[in-house]
């Protein structure tokens, strides 16, 4: 079995709160409840899924100019 190490993301305490919740109503951990999402969006990825597979448009308009690695690189670079 591979040795697991931990990787953490910065979360503001709403959503700590809400995954709390979450898994709490599923009887689950939060730890359980964070690594099922993120595995279930990497098999989706995996299997081809692009970003706007995973956002509607509006989010995907805002999501492209605030997090697309591509798009900081272009500005970036423009200068």
């Amino acid at each position: 079995m591979p040795v697991s190490s931990t990787t953490g993301i910065k979360l503001d305490a709403l959503t700590k709160e809400r995954i709390r919740e979450a898994a709490g109503s599923l009887d689950r951990t939060p730890h359980w409840f964070m690594k099922k999402a993120v595995m279930y969006w990497l098999e989706r990825v995996e299997a081809g899924a692009s970003v706007a597979d995973m956002l509607n448009e509006v989010e995907l308009k805002d999501d492209d100019r605030l997090n697309s690695v591509l798009t900081r690189q272009r500005l970036l670079n423009a200068d």
